[in-house]
C-alpha cells in the first residue's frame, strides 16, 4: 500500500530517535485508524493517479468542536494523512492534492486545517510553511522505560487551601 512509501519516508526523514515498529505492523495498524475514521462521516480520501496507477492520497477528516484556545471555527479540518510515492515528489503534485483537500475541507464547511508533521522532516515543515500552516503545537515523546531526571527530588505537595466545614 501507499502508506508504506511514507512509512519508510518517516524512517529516512525522522530525527526523533525513537525506536520504530516493522514495516509488516504498520499498515494493519493504519489500516485500523483509517477504519475508524471512516466510521465518522466527515472522511473522506483524495487520490492522485498517473496513467492509472495510484501514486499519492491525502485522508481527511472534519471534527467537529471548536478548539479550546485558538479559533479555529466550530469545524475542524484534519490531513490525517498525505503521501506522494518518491517518484512524483517535488513536481506540485502534493500542492494539487492539498489543494483538492483543503477545498473538500472548505465545501465541508472546516476553514481551519491541521496537519501532523514529523520532526526531521525539514521539506514537508516548508512545503506547509509555504502554504500559510503555521506550528502550533509540538508533541514530545518517551516510548518505554523509566524517567530520566535531572535531579532526584521529591516534590513536597501541600494544598494551596483547605476546605472545613463551616458550624451554625
Amino acid at each position: 500500500p501507499l502508506w508504506l512509501e511514507l512509512f519508510q519516508h518517516h524512517l529516512h526523514v525522522g530525527g526523533a530517535a525513537v525506536a520504530t515498529i516493522q514495516p509488516e505492523l504498520s499498515w494493519p495498524r493504519r489500516r485500523r485508524l483509517y477504519r475508524e475514521l471512516f466510521g465518522h462521516p466527515g472522511t473522506f480520501v483524495v487520490l492522485a493517479e498517473r496513467e492509472g496507477v495510484p501514486v499519492g492520497y491525502t485522508l481527511s477528516h472534519v471534527r467537529v468542536g471548536a478548539d479550546d484556545t485558538w479559533d479555529t471555527g466550530d469545524l475542524i479540518g484534519e490531513v490525517e494523512t498525505l503521501v506522494l510515492t518518491p517518484s512524483v515528489r517535488g513536481r506540485g503534485l502534493g500542492s494539487a492534492l492539498l489543494d483538492a483537500t483543503e477545498a473538500e475541507l472548505a465545501r465541508r464547511g472546516a476553514h481551519t486545517v491541521l496537519i501532523a508533521v514529523l520532526a526531521g522532516n525539514d521539506q514537508a515543515q516548508a512545503f506547509y510553511e509555504r502554504r500559510g500552516m503555521r506550528p502550533t503545537v509540538t508533541y514530545r515523546r518517551r516510548v518505554g522505560g523509566a524517567v530520566r531526571r535531572e535531579r532526584e527530588r521529591t516534590p513536597t505537595v501541600r494544598p494551596a487551601w483547605s476546605c472545613r466545614p463551616r458550624r451554625s
